[in-house]
């Protein structure tokens, strides 16, 4: 199938390779709203204009479908927006490493990316434009809901739930059956014991609540 990127930032380099690695699709260019990425070759490839110029390149690159590769889950979600209202019936793929260990009756959505080394345990559903960095491990019956990230290294018990928009950053510990709110982030290093309700930042060994969340707010910088 012949794809586009969505994005040309810190997410592109790696969701280039597993593209490449999969060898399911042929990437025929990126997109990016960046004026001074325009027609520039990045990774082999040529940013071929901008998300609203997605009608007329489809028609001059035969293109099919299409990864948002932009790592703000916020940024995700207005990308996908912005393509639903230009073209509704455009259709996402997954970009999913080779290496990726997916158990029986996992449901996935469209639009993941799922880095090296990922672990998802039988049962578990995967939302829409989910993103799960290396070696994460998602174990039985977790629900991580659209528009969510896991970090590299972050480790989840069983029955988990991850609300959307959320984002678990780098090497967290999840025990089982907790659930952890829409628009929450979980800081680098922490072991959550304890559910956590929606629009937080909630970090440390256990994890408390630090501050509040507003709606659409980044947690990268």
């Amino acid at each position: 199938m012949r794809i586009i990127l969505i994005g040309a930032g810190n997410h592109l380099q790696y969701s280039i390779d597993i593209v490449e690695k999969e060898a399911k699709h042929q990437i025929v260019g990126l997109l990016d709203a960046r004026e001074e990425l325009q027609e520039k070759n990045l990774f082999g490839y040529q940013v071929l204009g901008k998300t609203e110029d997605l009608c007329g390149l489809i028609k001059e690159y035969d293109i099919e479908a299409g990864i948002i590769t932009i790592g703000d889950n916020w940024s995700r979600k207005y990308v996908s927006d912005l393509i639903a209202r230009l073209i509704p019936d455009f259709k996402f793929v997954n970009a999913i490493h080779p290496t990726v260990t997916i158990g029986m009756n996992v449901s996935l959505g469209h639009g993941v990316i799922a880095m090296a080394g990922c672990i998802i345990n039988p049962g578990a559903s995967i939302g829409n434009f989910t993103f799960f960095a290396t070696g994460a491990q998602i174990e039985h019956d977790c629900m991580i809901e659209d528009f969510a990230s896991i970090s590299a290294g972050t480790v989840m018990g069983g029955h988990v739930r991850i609300g959307k928009f959320s984002a678990v950053t780098l090497g967290v510990t999840i025990v089982d059956r907790v659930l952890i709110g829409q628009n929450t982030v979980i800081g680098s290093g922490s072991l959550v014991t304890k559910s956590i309700p929606d629009n937080v930042l909630a970090y440390g060994n256990p994890a408390r609540i630090v501050r509040s969340r507003s709606e659409g707010e980044r947690f990268l910088k």
